[in-house]
């Protein structure tokens, strides 16, 4: 009953907080052959939802965090439900943010010219501050960041396979 209250596991840290709406998001932007802005969003209850050149955009701040009014406003921006996940794999990858959270970055390489960037992403949620933070699980494209815990690496591979359904 502690660790429940605690918000431990047996796997660790509990992720999931109270009033966090979003959990993660891929996110493609280009700008080089006109623009390009596409992506899905996976909410609290595991709907996989995308979006398609949206309107009026909020992105986070250079310390990657970004309101939660801000980030609901990209949400209501999605125009498709992909598939929804299921409770108990939600929760699995859910309580891996914190440890992705941890892992270390690589310093940004560049391996491509004009193909955009891919963002993979995760989000910690602050009750006090009403903030997201964003945690990078990897980016592709132009630039390519890694970040090495496996639980990043985990949630990311979980994340492809959704995405290209």
């Amino acid at each position: 009953m502690i660790l429940f209250l605690s918000g431990c596991t047996k796997d660790g840290f509990k992720s999931i907080q109270p009033g966090q709406q979003i959990y993660f998001q891929v996110e493609g932007l280009n700008y080089a052959w006109g623009i390009y802005h596409a992506g899905i969003f996976i909410d609290s209850v595991g709907n996989v939802r995308g979006y398609n050149h949206p309107g009026k955009w909020n992105f986070q701040d250079e310390s990657g965090n970004i309101p939660g009014i801000k980030i609901m406003e990209n949400f209501e921006q999605t125009d498709t439900t992909i598939t929804i996940i299921q409770k108990d794999t939600l929760y699995k990858y859910t309580n891996k943010i914190y440890f992705a959270s941890k892992g270390q970055l690589t310093d940004p390489v560049i391996k491509m010219v004009d193909a955009g960037v891919t963002r993979y992403s995760a989000y910690l949620y602050d009750l006090k501050s009403g903030m997201y933070k964003e945690i990078l699980l990897k980016q592709t494209g132009d630039q390519f960041i890694d970040n090495q815990s496996p639980e990043a690496n985990q949630i990311c591979n979980w994340l492809l396979r959704i995405k290209f359904r």
